[in-house]
């Protein structure tokens, strides 16, 4: 008999929800084959099997959330007794419900059929708060995925309750603030448990520097005159600039570890920020300093989709040793951001501006200038560490033709 136990999805998981059984207790199950989806606080994941045999026990219901290493289901081996014995209960399923009275022959092991609503977990809760089908609504997310703002489109259209009789009162009443109380997310419960810890347990110091980005602008001009279809951004500059600086200023790719030692990483694992329904989360584009720049786009890319869509596996949001957050696109101009642990810093990215600068002989001349802000954390960097660092991303960015290389 093999116990399937809420499995650990990446760093900082401590719990999981059964958001669907793929299968039915007696169902037939290989090895490898998804059973179930779960939700952690940053996405729904399919787990599969472990092994060949019956699903004899789901131990762990949909909605219920459990600690991870939990039982929740049960597989016995694959036996001539447990062959013989499955098809008599699935025929007892298959009389009770119409949907399994259409399942074709196949020694009582065909699954139920059963469709898969696409939502997001928040649009979950909302539906489920509010005793809605999904069949109800129709999905606007991608791959017709339903999302937030449609479970309240469908609310706000739902016919409103007649209004109270009026009721004449003798003396003024005081009218209450209208609010509402929800209940976070999973991934925004996360957000609040880590970035509160990062605060308490990180001594964080920030470090600001401007950035000369025309020669950068003018490069990615010419780069995506040359391949339209697969457009290098400002960010992509940015993520090949910090790998290149890592490897120049090794203090700040770096952990502090629990031991009260410093650990120092050789490669340059770099997280970039990505806002979604829910809240934040955290793709990581590994070996950066071994990629080529349009490898490192095309990754990203990759990476942001599969983040907007819910479809990032545990080791493509794990394993970071440096973060950038960038919100110059949303009109930012600088801001700081939290150190994303256990990783030493994180790079914050304003938006990318026109202003008056002295030039040769004091003469005015107008550039393009892009703040960014190191957060650092002082038990690992001092202020002359940040500083160098900062330095070197400016080179580069400055001198942009080296990020070819």
């Amino acid at each position: 008999m093999a116990e399937m136990r809420m499995p650990k999805m990446g760093d900082g998981m401590e719990e999981g929800t059964i958001n669907t059984w793929l299968k039915n207790e007696g169902d037939m199950v290989q090895a490898g084959e998804p059973i179930a989806e779960i939700e952690t606080d940053k996405a729904n994941v399919e787990i599969s099997a472990y092994e060949t045999g019956i699903l004899t026990k789901i131990l762990v219901q949909v909605g219920q959330t459990v600690p991870v290493g939990e039982i929740i289901a049960q597989i016995g081996a694959e036996t001539a007794s447990s062959a013989a014995s499955a098809p008599q209960k699935i025929e007892t399923v298959a009389a009770a419900t119409p949907a399994a009275a259409s399942r074709s022959e196949n020694n009582g092991y065909a699954p139920v059929e059963r469709e898969r609503v696409k939502a997001s977990p928040l649009a979950r809760r909302m539906m489920a708060a509010s005793n809605l089908d999904a069949a109800q609504l129709h999905g606007t997310g991608p791959g017709g995925r339903i999302v937030e703002r449609d479970v309240q489109a469908f609310l706000a259209n739902q016919e409103k309750p007649a209004p109270a009789l009026a009721v004449e009162l003798t003396s003024p009443q005081p009218v209450a603030a209208s609010a509402e109380t929800v209940k976070p997310s999973r991934m925004r419960e996360a957000i609040a448990r880590r970035t509160t810890q990062s605060k308490q347990q990180i001594p964080h110091f920030y470090v600001t520097m401007a950035v000369e980005m025309d020669r950068a602008q003018a490069l990615l001009k010419e780069l995506n005159a040359d391949n339209p279809d697969g457009k290098v951004t400002v960010n992509d500059l940015i993520v090949k600039s910090c790998a290149i600086a890592l490897q120049r200023v090794p203090a700040v790719n770096a952990t502090w570890t629990s031991e009260n030692t410093v650990k120092l990483f050789a490669e340059a694992h770099i997280g970039v920020a990505v806002g979604i329904e829910e809240g934040l989360i955290i793709p990581v584009v590994k070996n950066c300093q071994a990629k080529t720049l349009r490898a490192i786009s095309a990754e990203t890319k990759s990476l942001i989709k599969k983040a907007r869509t819910g479809q990032l596996k545990p080791e493509e949001y794990s394993g970071g040793t440096f973060s950038i957050s960038n919100l110059g696109m949303m009109g930012v101009d600088e801001f700081t951001a939290i150190i994303n642990p256990p990783e030493a810093a994180i790079l914050a990215i304003g938006g990318i501006f026109r202003e008056f600068v002295p030039g040769e002989n004091d003469a005015i001349t107008v550039r393009s200038r892009m703040k960014v802000t190191l957060s650092a954390d002082h038990r690992l960097l001092d202020g002359v560490v940040a500083a160098q660092f900062l330095q070197e991303v400016k080179k580069t960015l400055e001198a942009p033709f080296s990020l070819l290389s």
